[in-house]
């Protein structure tokens, strides 16, 4: 256990809320969680009609994906760590090509896969200048942000069977239309001088329409009851900074590889350049 959980019970409010990535909101992965979504199918790969605008998780212990129903009320979850990070998705693969270290900071520098920072995202003001295809590109560069944190929600399967989730560690990762709500709800929290890890949040769903396309947008708000914060969350929360150190642990080792290859690069365009300039030199070595 790092020294900063293990001394957790001693940290102050803004101490705690530095750590859990909580204080920083001065800006807008891989990863063996099971994740939070909002479901936007009509029907699962058998044919089972299910609730759009509901949210689905896989649940490891009936080993299916399941999915909140609107009848039962807003879904809870309580959040431990916020953080942030880019990606760049690439749509002819369906993956991600690139990532960056997961950060709670705006001050920290995201280093990424491909040896640089942001995945190579350029703010949005600075982007006028650019090729068409770069600028196809961009948009596939987004940042997300990273909740970790408990679930508890009344689910069923998509065939209707109940299943009752409950302090299940999950990763709630969002960006675009939800990246702000999300934030937003966070930084309230602190406003009322509570901690996230003693706060749940309540998800229902908002349904938009722009044009012919219906969509669903995150609601949220804020639960009055304080939880309790245990030493068993306290585990968690230590399980989900591991999770989060192993993974920024593999992202800077890719970042300096690409930096080598980077420098080998320009040195062998540098010899390159020289052999065209000076072939005779080259003859009479």
């Amino acid at each position: 256990m790092s020294n900063e959980l293990a001394n957790f019970d001693t940290l102050s409010k803004d101490q705690i809320m530095r750590l859990t990535g909580q204080e920083d909101d001065s800006g807008g992965g891989g990863n063996l969680l099971p994740r939070l979504m909002l479901n936007r199918a009509g029907e699962d790969d058998d044919g089972n009609k299910l609730e759009v605008g509901t949210y689905t998780i896989y649940d490891p212990e009936s080993d299916k994906k399941v999915y909140s129903k609107k009848s039962n009320g807003p879904v809870k979850f309580r959040p431990f760590i916020r953080a942030y990070q880019y990606m760049e998705y690439n749509p002819d693969e369906n993956n991600y090509s690139s990532k960056s270290i997961i950060f709670k900071s705006w001050k920290d520098e995201p280093l990424d896969t491909n040896g640089g920072t942001k995945c190579g995202k350029i703010p949005f003001k600075e982007q006028d200048s650019l090729p068409k295809e770069e600028l196809v590109r961009q948009k596939q560069i987004k940042c997300y942000t990273l909740v970790y944190g408990l679930l508890n929600m009344d689910a069923v399967a998509g065939d209707g069977t109940a299943t009752a989730i409950e302090n299940l560690p999950i990763l709630w990762r969002v960006t675009g239309m939800n990246f702000r709500p999300v934030n937003e709800i966070i930084k309230s929290v602190k406003g009322r001088n509570r901690l996230i890890q003693n706060t749940n949040l309540l998800l229902s769903s908002k349904r938009k329409k722009h044009g012919a396309n219906v969509y669903y947008m995150t609601s949220i708000n804020v639960d009055d009851e304080n939880v309790e914060f245990t030493k068993k969350d306290l585990e968690t929360m230590e399980m989900f900074n591991q999770l989060v150190v192993e993974e920024n642990k593999e992202v800077v080792t890719e970042w300096k590889a690409a930096q080598h290859n980077k420098a080998r690069d320009i040195e062998s365009a540098k010899v390159i350049n020289e052999v065209e300039q000076s072939p005779e030199e080259v003859l009479a070595s």
